[in-house]
């Protein structure tokens, strides 16, 4: 597998990233805070007068190219728990080709890995029918957007399938797409309309950004061929031939751990702004009535500069360039990687620029939800990727979801069923008193080879969250 880093690095490898799902705590109506990551205009709909967020955690990965198939699960994989016997005996990782299968389609492929912790926030209610939060967040995004099926099965080979040997590939067009940032949050919400047991909300967010690292690969035409090496016995390398691209990086992580001191230190090399918009309609005649919300928003409207190195490729000269996986054998970080490959191109050649630009995964959101007095309900989320596949963001990835759920002040409980990539999945949540634990992908934590699933990512999270005291409309 070390043979296909030069470019399997760059696809697969990320620091983890954000969005803004958790479906069955962001459609909860006791979600509080964190249902402002879908739409700001909710702080004015909380049921509680005061909302504190403790601390919640999400991981998530999910792709549309490989369905994963190996002897142990992707939590133990993730968590660095892998039984012994799928070792070496330097104790890494012995990660077999056959542990994933290919979905060969036809299509272009794309891969989403993300963790995020939303930190301490806290909302409150007015008696005028409005709100106010400050919420806190952490995300870390890695994201490969529009990637070609002959490609990514080279990468997956790791240039020794022989198969594969003098057949050119022309025009491959793929971003790469890292960001790893922390955001500072206000939101406010009001009634702009009210009548007969209507209210029309209208709220927004404005975040100020800290960024720590981005790395981008924006691919716009790759021609290449895979040739077998006449030095070196059953070896191969991967050859050249065109090239339009912008590669940017940072490395203010190397050699530095995420800790306090990190997160708030000023040399951090990314500052930005970012700001979201919604609207929210409610139709409930009074608390004994059954309640109809319709929302649209747009979130993650803007971007981080970063101070880093930038290089843009059109012309790679008349000699072909050659990457060999001896070349990646002992390379650690993304950040060498990126580094190994602009000397590569162009050995010796200063940046075009000292900065750049890394968008947020800016979405268009559209919620529909009914819910019963009795706590019964069901909500239908749509979140649509608004950036182009060649941005130089971070995507949301689009998604289509519907989630039947049973929520009350204490309890709550929700099964969320959604199509994403290509695929569908179905998790669960289930929130008593503050303490919430669920999942948008229950398979994917439990799939492998002994029990015939075969899943193309996993999601969890869980965190603790509460509210307090009755907002003035829920008092009626």
């Amino acid at each position: 597998m070390k043979s296909s880093l030069f470019i399997g690095a760059c696809l697969l490898v990320a620091t983890g990233s954000s969005a803004q799902n958790l479906l069955g705590l962001s459609t909860s109506r006791y979600g509080g805070t964190n249902r402002l990551y879908m739409n700001p205009a909710l702080v004015a709909d909380s049921p509680s007068r005061l909302y504190l967020n403790v601390g919640v955690v999400n991981a998530h990965v999910n792709n549309n190219y490989v369905r994963y198939q190996a002897p142990f699960s992707l939590v133990r994989l993730l968590s660095g728990n892998v039984p012994a016997q799928y070792k070496n005996g330097d104790g890494s990782l012995n990660f077999s080709i056959d542990y994933t299968r290919e979905t060969l389609d036809g299509k272009p492929k794309n891969g989403t890995i993300w963790g995020e912790v939303r930190g301490p926030a806290i909302l409150i209610r007015s008696g005028s029918g409005s709100g106010l939060a400050i919420t806190t967040r952490f995300r870390a995004i890695g994201e490969v957007i529009g990637a070609s099926e002959s490609l990514l099965s080279a990468v997956r080979a790791g240039l020794n399938d022989n198969t594969l040997y003098s057949i050119p590939s022309n025009n491959n067009q793929f971003s790469v797409n890292t960001n790893t940032y922390s955001e500072l949050g206000l939101t406010y919400g009001g009634t702009v309309w009210e009548g007969d047991g209507q209210r029309l909300l209208l709220g927004a967010t404005a975040k100020v950004l800290l960024g720590y690292n981005a790395q981008q690969l924006i691919n716009r035409g790759l021609d290449y061929r895979i040739v077998a090496d006449p030095v070196i016995p059953n070896s191969a390398y991967l050859e050249v031939d065109k090239l339009d691209a912008t590669l940017n990086y940072t490395t203010f992580l190397q050699n530095r751990t995420l800790g306090p001191r990190t997160l708030f230190s000023p040399s951090a090399p990314g500052r930005g702004f970012g700001v979201d918009l919604g609207l929210t309609y409610i139709s409930q005649y009074d608390a004994d009535s059954p309640a109809l919300r319709l929302g649209v928003a747009l979130t993650d409207l803007g971007g981080i500069t970063y101070k880093g190195e930038q290089y843009t490729y059109t012309d790679i000269g008349q000699q072909p360039i050659r990457f060999t996986g001896a070349e990646f054998n002992n390379v650690s970080g993304s950040e060498e990687i990126l580094r190994i490959i602009q000397q590569k191109l162009d050995q010796g050649r200063s940046p075009n620029q000292g900065s750049f630009s890394a968008g947020l995964p800016t979405s268009l959101n559209l919620s529909v939800d009914y819910q019963l007095p009795d706590g019964v309900a069901i909500g239908v989320t749509y979140l649509k990727d608004v950036r182009s596949a060649q941005a130089m963001a971070v995507h949301q990835p689009t998604l289509l979801a519907v989630t039947p759920r049973y929520d009350t002040r204490w309890v709550s409980v929700a099964v969320p069923v959604a199509y994403l990539n290509g695929g569908f999945t179905a998790g669960a949540s289930l929130r008593v008193g503050p303490a919430w634990l669920g999942t948008d992908n229950f398979l994917g934590l439990i799939g492998n080879t002994s029990n015939g699933i075969q899943p193309r990512g996993l999601d969890v999270y869980g965190g603790i969250a509460f509210g307090l005291g009755r907002a003035d409309e829920e008092q009626r």
